[in-house]
């Protein structure tokens, strides 16, 4: 099954993402902008990525009243961003409202289902009666009820969720690592082999490839991993 990586350009300074941008984009055409860069480079940044060729997945997390929430996306289709987030936890008027306002357009909005720096002490402390696995399960059956094609998980849950009768037909993956790599706040990390395996349609990179002092030759080997060249 063909899986897609997805670079996170997780920098305060626009130039810096945009070298980056124009150093994979021969490897890479799929980067992703989330709160940090957005709010040092605002929708110019946006458009630059986009200017390049490549896709971009804005991943800002949306988590507000429908109509408030309505209105974000829509800025969002403006841009032609190819992916853009919404917080399952929302509820089911928000995430219909998130639909709506990308019907018939360019951009596909994704359910985030529990963040991959949560573990089940903190979805406890936070009143999440459910054990982490199945609170995923009933988050994603919610945003795929209400409407949505696609989610973001921890490949943790990938197990599970390919047993659901009812499945994504887009599962994004952050929290890329490869063994003996800093985990940083990442708490349920894959790596890239293993969410391939368990039917993630898109991974993320982010501090592993930023950290990197050769990128071109990381996103090569990880390339290379996932079948994509020879």
């Amino acid at each position: 099954m063909y899986l897609k990586p997805i670079v996170a350009l997780d920098l305060s300074e626009p130039s810096e993402a945009l070298q980056l941008v124009s150093l994979l984009r021969p490897q890479i055409d799929f980067f992703k902008v989330g709160s940090q860069l957005f709010l040092a480079g605002g929708a110019d940044v946006v458009r630059k990525i986009i200017d390049s060729g490549a896709d971009v997945f804005l991943d800002l997390k949306f988590h507000d009243i429908p109509k408030t929430v309505f209105r974000a996306v829509r800025e969002a289709v403006k841009l032609k961003v190819k992916f853009t987030t919404v917080h399952i936890f929302g509820g089911r008027a928000m995430l219909k409202e998130a639909l709506e306002a990308a019907s018939g357009s360019y951009t596909e909005v994704l359910g985030v289902t529990v963040l991959t720096s949560m573990d089940s002490s903190e979805l406890e402390s936070l009143g999440v009666v459910h054990p982490l696995e199945e609170e995923v399960l009933l988050l994603t059956r919610l945003a795929l009820d209400a409407g949505l094609r696609g989610i973001v998980c921890s490949g943790r849950e990938l197990p599970a969720l390919s047993k659901m009768e009812k499945r994504a037909s887009i599962v994004v993956v952050p929290g890329i690592r490869w063994k003996g790599t800093a985990h940083y706040d990442q708490k349920r990390t894959i790596e890239p082999k293993e969410a391939k395996q368990w039917g993630a349609t898109h991974i993320v990179v982010g501090r592993p490839l930023l950290d990197a002092v050769d990128k071109v030759g990381l996103v090569r080997k990880l390339l290379c991993e996932l079948n994509e060249i020879n």
